[in-house]
């Protein structure tokens, strides 16, 4: 048996993929979502996101809200919005986004993948939305968002994606964001072949990037799934995860950095006191973006310093190196009472995308007291905490761009 597959997409024609095709979660607020739903009723927000079609005093229980999410599904197949493709394909999946290029090859992995380790993760997931994500697959019978993972390449994987990108596109715009999105499907049968012999022999594991709770998810339906049939083979459309495939030196890992509210009864010179016993600190003219690991800009009262943590201050454990640790060890905690940065609500987290300057617009706003610019996480100490059956801190790793929901869609049933 094959672990990773060819799949008969349910995708948008291609002039209304634009119009289909969504983001995550965390690139748009639910209010923004809701509004931008409204105006387009093509939009696949309304399938995996039926909250926002109802006010928030008039949302009806799940199971009602799973059956509308279900019937607005099959209203965008039944008006031709929605269209099956009538075999199993792979997909290339280009994305740009200024002067950076990412392909990765949409397939379906085998879950069996996930459950032996060879599929990798790296962060913790929550039940309760493993459990919320459950009841929309039972629901929905689709995967429409693919997990986003990571292999470590091979050159004969790279030269057959690029010849298969000299073709036609199904799909070539500009989505929110700047991102120019382009779709080719391999659709030759003899090139089907090849693209699973490489895929087969060359990725022997793979690592999770995003959508950590999208795969948790997906086992845990799949079991459900397999304890309820009599004659399971192992081969139904339920084992399989709906995944994006990218080599990983094609991927960019940005910082994400972190502000915190208040000083935990410090003062600034008391802070920077307590600071130097693990990081030398400098005063800088400027703003300061790290440039190497264990170096952190801190910016307070509109000035800027720069960090350098001391060898006392981690150890060589692939977790403990991380900078995300170590600020969060010797800082964070100790200092200004940060325990738990997935629920205290002092602590907000901003993306590196949106620049060093929004960590100083958010102190000189009175929103923060204190912000710390970090060098982003690596893709080789990604793969290290994966391998060790580590787990990172939360907030670690902003991947950019983002892949978009709606625009392949991998039917259940």
């Amino acid at each position: 048996m094959k672990k990773i597959i060819s799949f008969n997409a349910l995708r948008p024609v291609s002039d209304k993929a634009r119009e289909v095709a969504i983001y995550s979660n965390n690139l748009l607020r639910d209010d923004e979502r809701r509004e931008r739903a409204r105006k387009n009723p093509n939009s696949f927000a309304h399938v995996v996101k039926p909250k926002i079609d109802f006010a928030d005093i008039q949302i009806p229980p799940a199971n009602e809200l799973m059956k509308y999410s279900k019937n607005y599904l099959q209203k965008l197949i039944e008006q031709g919005v929605l269209v099956n493709d009538n075999s199993a394909y792979f997909y290339i999946y280009r994305q740009q986004l200024h002067g950076h290029s990412q392909s990765g090859i949409v397939c379906c992995y085998h879950l069996d993948e996930y459950r032996n380790g060879k599929i990798k993760k790296h962060e913790h997931t929550r039940e309760e939305k493993e459990k919320e994500n459950v009841v929309h697959l039972k629901a929905s019978e689709i995967q429409g968002n693919p997990v986003f993972l990571a292999y470590k390449g091979a050159d004969a994987i790279d030269v057959f994606v690029f010849e298969i990108q000299q073709r036609q596109p199904l799909y070539d715009f500009i989505s929110d964001f700047d991102v120019r999105q382009t779709v080719w499907a391999v659709s030759d049968k003899n090139e089907i072949e090849k693209l699973s012999s490489l895929l087969n022999q060359h990725v022997t594991e793979s690592y999770i990037a995003d959508g950590h709770h999208r795969a948790a998810s997906m086992k845990l339906f799949s079991d459900e799934m397999k304890s309820s049939k009599q004659n399971h083979t192992g081969e139904e459309p339920y084992n399989y995860l709906f995944a994006c495939l990218f080599p990983a030196n094609q991927l960019k890992i940005f910082e994400y950095n972190r502000s915190v509210k208040d000083l935990n009864g410090n003062t600034e010179d008391e802070l920077i006191s307590k600071i130097s016993e693990w990081f030398s600190v400098e005063i800088t003219d400027a703003h300061f973006k790290p440039k190497d690991i264990h170096q952190f800009g801190m910016y307070m009262h509109q000035q800027w310093y720069k960090l350098t943590a001391k060898k006392s201050a981690y150890t060589n454990n692939p977790v403990d190196v991380l900078d995300v640790s170590i600020l969060q060890e010797k800082i964070l905690s100790p200092l200004l009472g940060i325990d738990d940065p997935r629920t205290d609500k002092r602590i907000d987290f901003i993306e590196g995308t949106k620049g060093i300057q929004a960590l100083e617009k958010k102190v000189n706003k009175g929103k923060a007291s204190v912000a710390f610019a970090l060098h982003p996480v690596s893709m080789d100490q990604l793969f290290a905490i994966s391998d060790a059956g580590e787990v990172m801190p939360p907030k670690s790793t902003w991947f950019e761009p983002k892949l978009m929901s709606g625009l392949l869609i991998y039917k259940m049933s």
